[in-house]
């Protein structure tokens, strides 16, 4: 598995948990990558696990597949302390890909695919202009990839 955050380091000098290929791991892959939960709760299908650093919050949401399946991870959100000042920082703080400085604003809005080739959304929440969390969803979004958002038309 890869380390819990970016900085090889340690785990509380890390900007932003690394998230990569998270999704769709079984539970036990966020233990390994970020150490003990400081909350584990259940409610219906939905397991809801909270990872703490001192300068990022990550809340994971995992739901088996299947009966008697391992609890997988469905979506995740990243919160952090500071913030980022640019998509390209949290991206690469995340261990998610950054967008080619050639790619347009269109294509950086196209869902987040995987080494396996699934779709994911991504989302990105600002506050006073800096980027202050980051979540992950397994499913792709609510709108047709090849159909052109409003404003791109």
């Amino acid at each position: 598995m890869s380390p819990s955050t970016n900085d090889e380091n340690a785990i509380n000098r890390g900007t932003a948990p690394c998230v990569r290929d998270l999704l769709g791991q079984p539970v036990a892959a966020a233990f390994e990558r970020y150490g003990r939960a400081t909350a584990d709760r259940r409610s219906g299908d939905d397991r809801w696990l909270r990872f703490e650093a001192p300068n990022w919050t990550l809340r994971l949401r995992a739901r088996s597949d299947r009966v008697d399946g391992p609890a997988l991870v469905r979506s995740w959100t990243a919160a952090f302390a500071e913030g980022f000042a640019t998509v390209l920082e949290a991206l690469r703080a995340l261990g998610l890909p950054p967008p080619e400085p050639s790619v347009g604003m269109k294509d950086i809005r196209l869902p987040l695919r995987d080494g396996a080739g699934r779709v994911h959304s991504l989302t990105l929440s600002v506050r006073h202009g800096r980027i202050r969390a980051v979540t992950g969803f397994d499913e792709p979004p609510d709108w047709d990839v090849e159909t052109p958002l409003l404003d791109d038309a």
